[in-house]
């Protein structure tokens, strides 16, 4: 069986993660699980159920960070090819990410995987990549467009949640009916909203991994490897 895990990695410690685990079903994908995870053992344990099948693993947060200040080659290469549309990456260094933990946590859930055999690597059986949510909405469900479902300044409540009904609703042309994809926002407050919001990027980057298989996709590099991946 082919599964595709998506995961939305928290960069702090104290957070929450999205983590999302699909397979293919019926010309969509299927939920098998979708939950939030907090430590990086528990992110690998939760993977490593699935050892026995292909497993295909879409991480948004960068895997291999190098360089200490400034931006990797792959924020750089993909900020110029997606400047038309008005989406970017942030920056990805050390000195920013180790602000928020002593380790880079998601270099750390890498090398991990990397351990237990998964490549950045199609023809691998155990795969993963770096992936982004919001290029992977806009070009496959927004007309190119970026989705405006993150918190920022002059964005109130009732604004995220009109932009997460779109986006539940745009999953839900490629992933199969599910309690999470049916949730009525209205009652949802403050770090509950924040948690929704997690386990919806994890579907979206489970469905990148799997949409990159299969489509039109870039891939940038960094030591010389392919290590993030995005619709075109």
């Amino acid at each position: 069986m082919d599964i595709y895990i998506g995961i939305d990695l928290a960069w702090g410690e104290k957070n929450l993660s999205g983590f999302c685990v699909l397979t293919p079903h019926a010309n969509k994908l299927k939920i098998l699980d979708i939950k939030l995870v907090k430590s990086i053992d528990e992110i690998l344990q939760e993977i490593l159920l699935y050892k026995e099948h292909n497993i295909y693993v879409g991480i948004d947060a960068p895997l291999v960070v190098p360089n200490k200040t400034g931006n990797r080659d792959i924020e750089k290469n993909f900020n110029k090819d997606f400047s038309k549309y008005k989406i970017s990456m942030l920056p990805a260094n050390r000195d920013l990410l180790t602000k928020y933990t002593d380790n880079i946590r998601s270099e750390e859930l890498f090398l991990k995987l990397s351990a237990c055999g998964f490549k950045r690597d199609y023809n691998s059986s155990k795969v993963v990549f770096e992936v982004y949510t919001h290029s992977t909405i806009a070009v496959c469900f927004n007309n190119y467009k970026i989705l405006p479902y993150k918190r920022k300044k002059g964005r109130n409540t009732e604004f995220i949640k009109e932009q997460l009904d779109i986006y539940k609703k745009y999953l839900l042309d490629v992933i199969s009916p599910h309690a999470i994809l049916q949730t009525q926002l209205s009652p949802i407050k403050g770090a509950k909203l924040k948690e929704y919001e997690d386990m919806l990027d994890s579907l979206a980057c489970g469905y990148a991994i799997y949409y990159c298989q299969y489509n039109k996709c870039k891939f940038y590099s960094i030591d010389r490897e392919d290590t993030f991946v995005t619709p075109i």
